[in-house]
């Protein structure tokens, strides 16, 4: 099975489809980047991207939503002109990097005991709101909220599997999982500051590598960050890059 982009699930109703792009809108959670967006299918030149923003400006203008972001096409460097064009507009360009990994690769070596992974239960729901509410106050109340509202919906209408970490009856880190027929991607993996480089992360992994283990595991990352590099160490294989571009105004 050939992987790439196309098998990470977008949280999002599909608005608008041309040759060009695709358009994404979630009404649930206005605010969130990831679920509001043109996902171009191939490079547009300069008139196209602008014709693209143009019209995603009035979508979101008329949505209430206070930012633009398209994202280009897998392992497409964005041309010069175009990135320039970006830039002077006060664009901040972003890329992800995708991986994926065979259960059976990964560590099994044993891990802090004493914390416990589990999947979400009625007791642990509310701790696991709580560590990704604070965590989506760096986005504005108003944004951690809404996603509150969808992690809660996602529990009772069971549209991930949500796993906790559970230290001394505190939850304190935390990841998603979507499974399909072949493959599981983890999203929202997140530990508390207070707890991170200590394990937690690799034990939440191992927990969704041993109740998936005939699966392929992929996942998403941010480029120039620092998780990209643990997830090389721990055994997963690169599959490819995706160029972004964000901008927090409709100005």
């Amino acid at each position: 099975m050939k992987l790439s982009f196309e098998n990470i699930h977008i949280f999002a109703q599909l608005e608008r489809e041309t040759d060009l792009y695709k358009h994404y809108q979630l009404d649930e959670v206005k605010d969130r980047y990831d679920s509001n967006f043109i996902e171009f299918n191939s490079v547009p030149n300069l008139s196209e991207l602008q014709a693209a923003l143009a019209y995603l400006r009035q979508m979101h203008r008329k949505g209430g939503r206070q930012f633009l972001k398209v994202v280009f096409p897998q392992d497409q460097e964005i041309p010069y002109e175009l990135r320039q064009f970006l830039l002077d507009h006060n664009y901040g360009i972003g890329i992800l990097e995708m991986y994926a990994i065979k259960p059976n690769v990964f560590s099994r070596a044993p891990l802090r005991p004493e914390v416990l992974i589990s999947f979400v239960t009625d007791e642990t729901l509310e701790g696991y709101l709580k560590i990704h509410y604070e965590d989506a106050l760096e986005w504005g109340e108003s944004y951690a909220r809404a996603n509150r509202e969808m992690l809660i919906n996602d529990y009772h209408l069971q549209r991930k599997k949500q796993i906790v970490a559970v230290l001394h009856g505190e939850v304190i880190g935390a990841v998603d999982v979507i499974a399909s027929q072949e493959l599981v991607e983890i999203d929202n993996l997140y530990v508390l500051p207070a707890h991170q480089k200590r394990g937690v992360g690799t034990k939440l992994q191992q927990f969704v590598m041993k109740h998936f283990a005939e699966k392929t595991i992929i996942l998403v990352a941010d480029g120039e960050d620092t998780p990209r590099e643990m997830y090389t160490k721990q055994g997963y294989s690169y599959i490819g890059k995706q160029y972004s571009a964000l901008k927090t105004s409709l100005d």
